[in-house]
């Protein structure tokens, strides 16, 4: 019953962090994944629970540590003896296998008795390095692990007065090439072309349903770094105050839960154009 022990930061989680978990898994009879985070760094925790995730299916065991670690062998005393107790910690024994990308891995192995295993040192099976999705996240943003992904992408919402070109600029923001981004289309407008301008409480209401679920849907939408949305439920929320100033309680408050990142304001001295679905 040999088990395989990796070890990683995981900063971010990248799909070449779960190769590598996924090759240590066939090596052992399980995989210990020993994942160090910092005090200091940002989202220490959610790094971990996308790894759970990710591996919940698996053979597959996270560890968490979280707390001060020194960083260079070169100049920390006891470098190695610390990674040592940790292993020890977790379970390690000589019949284990010590799984690594790097060439650290042959270090741990010596001074536990393990074996060790390289993975892929030279990427060959996947050229990606967690140092480069990180240092410029956006343009990597494919590589990122996509139970991560979720809690670095943005929301942008283009809000603003009528006919002072949301549509249009929210559209050239989803085009540009080296933003990457999903677009969101405003939910009202489509529903008063199909199902016609009279607006009562049962069309607002329907509005107001269409444009939760749409934005409630674009949750899913984790293979880009930014979604862009041609307005959102506070502007639902606008409507119907102007409409007969009993607007529900609860549009409100999905309004403030579903709410963007980000909102840019068109101006609106810009010349007016009559906008039939609206004023019909």
């Amino acid at each position: 019953m040999s088990r395989s022990y990796v070890l990683m930061t995981a900063m971010p989680p990248t799909k070449g962090h779960m190769r590598l978990i996924q090759f240590a898994a066939k090596v052992g009879t399980s995989a210990e994944v020993i994942v160090a985070t910092q005090p200091d760094e940002p989202y220490s925790f959610e790094r971990v629970q996308a790894l759970h995730d990710a591996t919940k299916d698996m053979n597959v065991n996270i560890h968490h540590i979280h707390k001060e670690l020194p960083q260079e062998p070169e100049v920390a005393v006891g470098f190695w003896d610390m990674w040592l107790d940790f292993l020890l910690m977790f379970g390690l024994q000589s019949e284990d296998f010590i799984v690594a990308s790097e060439m650290y891995g042959a270090k741990l192995a010596e001074i536990s008795g393990a074996t060790f295993v390289p993975y892929d040192v030279d990427r060959e099976l996947y050229h990606s390095k967690a140092t480069e999705v990180r240092d410029h996240p956006i343009y990597n943003f494919d590589q990122i692990l996509p139970e991560f992904q979720k809690y670095l992408m943005k929301r942008v919402t283009i809000f603003g007065a009528e006919s002072t070109g949301k549509t249009t600029l929210s559209n050239n923001l989803r085009r540009d090439d080296g933003l990457g981004a999903h677009w969101l289309f405003e939910y009202a407008r489509p529903y008063l072309e199909k199902c016609g301008t009279e607006i009562t409480t049962e069309s607002m209401t329907a509005i107001w349903r269409g444009q939760k679920a749409l934005q409630e849907h674009s949750e899913s939408f984790m293979d880009m770094p930014f979604i862009i949305q041609d307005t959102d439920l506070f502007s639902t929320v606008g409507y119907w105050d102007f409409w007969d100033m009993n607007t529900p309680p609860a549009l409100v408050e999905d309004a403030i839960r579903l709410k963007s990142d980000l909102y840019l304001i068109t101006q609106s001295n810009i010349p007016f154009e009559e906008d039939p679905i609206r004023y019909g």
